[in-house]
């Protein structure tokens, strides 16, 4: 819980069901490049004037049909990707369909996100945060955490057994080897250079592979002795995509979360598919109980994002240094 003892502006109404949240901070997201670069040919869907979907704040006014004692003022909350689903559409009616609600536009895209000081909240959709963890620290879990554990859950697969991290030095990759390791998943991490094999066997990797140096299947293979349970696609790259099949064991599962650039093409023999009984899943953010629990692991300091704060006038900056490959860990925002 937070004191709250600032001015909210007059502007700032609470609209009937709504809570307005005075956000702290907010991550950066190569997903929020890509909408504003337009790599993923989406412009026409973008309407929103504010990007950004990794806020961290807390409560500071309800609407009038709010349950005011449920997330009373001061009440620490994140924001996510996923703003209102309505609970009643034909998505939301199938198991995790409210991350693609019919009715509910997404934060950054469809609506105004988190790079700003205030915004407005559904009440049925809060996301409350644990105390404990630095405020700082809940915006990319919401997003890059979440996307990574929600990929992990869909990989089925149980304590013991082998999965592969492709990009696992990268933002989301780091924090997918965390939570793989707390979820007692053995590691093979998938980059390249000294480095990013030092900072993934710190996190819990238990084997590094290096796509510059070592024949991937290969060498996965070999450490596997019969092939991965599980592959967690994280590399933005159709090569990477198409590798995969080839280290996965029979009943192996490849869980697809990155997106290539438009028009990159996935293709695997259907043979290779057909006799390896093999299980290609996609896996898009997560619920609003999926974020509740990946915010469990950062409360019991099971997984920590590598972040660094910036001021607001440093966003152009970011981005360009995002553009390039060149950012360093996860860049989140300084709203004080």
């Amino acid at each position: 819980m937070v004191q709250v003892e600032i001015d909210i502006p007059k502007t700032q109404k609470a609209i009937v069901a709504e809570n307005v949240i005075r956000l702290t901070s907010s991550g950066v997201c190569h997903s929020d490049l890509s909408i504003l670069m337009d790599h993923w040919g989406v412009r026409d869907q973008v309407t929103m004037k504010i990007p950004g979907h990794e806020g961290s704040g807390y409560v500071v006014r309800h609407g009038a049909k709010v349950d005011t004692s449920k997330y009373p003022i001061g009440t620490r909350v994140g924001v996510a990707l996923v703003s209102n689903p309505c609970r009643d559409c034909d998505i939301c009616r199938i198991d995790d369909g409210e991350v693609k609600c019919l009715n509910a536009p997404f934060h950054g895209t469809g609506i105004d996100g988190t790079w700003c000081q205030y915004m407005n909240i559904s009440s049925r959709y809060v996301i409350p945060v644990p105390d404990g963890p630095e405020e700082h620290l809940v915006g990319p879990i919401l997003c890059g955490g979440l996307t990574v554990y929600k990929g992990l859950k869909q990989a089925q697969i149980r304590a013991g057994e082998w999965v592969v991290i492709t990009g696992a030095g990268g933002g989301l990759g780091t924090l997918a080897v965390q939570y793989a390791n707390a979820m007692g998943y053995r590691v093979v991490a998938i980059d390249t250079g000294a480095e990013k094999h030092e900072l993934v066997s710190r996190l819990g990797a238990e084997e590094f592979v290096d796509f510059k140096k070592d024949e991937v299947v290969a060498k996965i293979n070999q450490i596997t002795k019969i092939g991965a349970h599980a592959a967690i696609m994280i590399a933005p790259s159709a090569s990477v995509y198409n590798q995969a099949p080839f280290y996965l064991r029979f009943k192996g599962s490849m869980v697809c979360i990155a997106l290539p650039p438009s028009g990159a093409d996935f293709s695997v023999p259907p043979g290779l598919i057909v006799h390896k009984s093999l299980r290609i899943v996609g896996s898009f953010v997560g619920t609003r109980t999926d974020a509740l629990e990946s915010l469990d692991f950062l409360a019991r300091n099971k997984v920590a994002p590598p972040v660094k704060l910036h001021p607001m006038e440093d966003i152009p900056s970011i981005l360009n240094d995002m553009n390039n490959g060149t950012l360093s860990g996860r860049a989140v925002i300084d709203l004080h």
